[in-house]
């Protein structure tokens, strides 16, 4: 019965038209004779039944092969090579690194540009900028080099070179800011790791915000916070020098931008990206000018 050529057998029941058209493209293909029909209850798809066995076969591998979880975003899409921001993170640490190390300019840098919590509440607000730049040691440097250039990296990638390097900045000194207003007013610090914090909470909440896990079970949406909770908790509150708080308020003030950043799209426009670059690197300029400015 099966073997006779004028025996139709449906592969296909209730599909919409869509499905319907999509699968029959399939089996057009693969060169298999069927029968599209419109029933009541969907369009259905019928071949001879003798080719039944190899439609079958055919349908299934191309619902196998175009399957996607239910409720499933694509992953976030990369809008810069964030080397340009990492080239230029690095230039400007190892730069001051040098100034400060060989006074240069006659400037005492680390008097002009590190934090004194009192004097930055006071007014002296250049600080929560001017302190991510400035390391005590080389391990200090090329900690902040090592663990800032992988997260920054990867915001970048994601935000663009412009915006990802200005949402670091701003949200490094905002971690400053906020630090400061809870610490006495003798407090003193200095260091990139409040940026860097900040970048591993952007990368957090920008993954969790804008990636693909949606509508999935509640272990895997959190999976992205829970991360960047524990990497907060392994790398950033240990040593004897290390400032607890400017390590948890960067990661506040970048986990809190970045789930701002998220609620709107990403610019993908080269005047806008060149525009926020140019405004962090303006700020960090204007910083170091108004503190040099105050120190003489």
């Amino acid at each position: 019965m099966y073997d006779d050529p004028e025996v139709w057998i449906e592969v296909v029941t209730g599909a919409s038209g869509r499905a319907c058209a999509e699968l029959s493209l399939v089996l057009e293909t693969q060169g298999v004779e069927h029968q599209r029909i419109q029933t009541a209850t969907g369009w259905s798809i019928s071949v001879r039944a003798q080719d039944a066995a190899r439609a079958y076969t055919e349908i299934a591998d191309y619902r196998n092969e175009n399957a996607r979880p239910r409720g499933a975003k694509p992953p976030p899409e990369t809008l810069g090579n964030g080397w340009s921001a990492v080239a230029v993170y690095l230039v400007v640490l190892l730069l001051v690194a040098v100034w400060v190390r060989q006074f240069t300019f006659g400037i005492d840098w680390l008097a002009a540009g590190r934090i004194e919590a009192g004097s930055m509440v006071g007014g002296e607000w250049w600080r929560a900028v001017t302190a991510l730049t400035i390391h005590r040691d080389a391990d200090h440097l090329l900690g902040n080099i090592a663990f800032g250039s992988f997260f920054a990296y990867f915001v970048c990638r994601y935000l663009g070179d412009g915006l990802g390097g200005l949402a670091i900045v701003a949200s490094g000194a905002l971690g400053n800011i906020l630090n400061a207003l809870i610490q006495s007013a003798d407090h003193r610090a200095i260091g990139a790791s409040t940026a860097v914090f900040a970048a591993l909470a952007l990368l957090t909440a920008n993954t969790w915000k804008r990636g693909f896990w949606k509508n999935t079970p509640l272990k895997t949406r959190i999976a992205p916070l829970v991360a960047g909770l524990a990497l907060l908790a392994y790398t950033g509150a240990g040593g004897e020098n290390t400032d607890i708080g400017a390590h948890l308020f960067g990661f506040v003030a970048g986990f809190g931008t970045g789930l701002v950043l998220a609620r709107y799209p990403v610019p993908r426009d080269r005047l806008t990206q060149r525009a926020a670059g140019f405004t962090a690197c303006a700020l960090l300029v204007l910083a170091w000018t108004w503190g040099i400015a105050a120190w003489y």
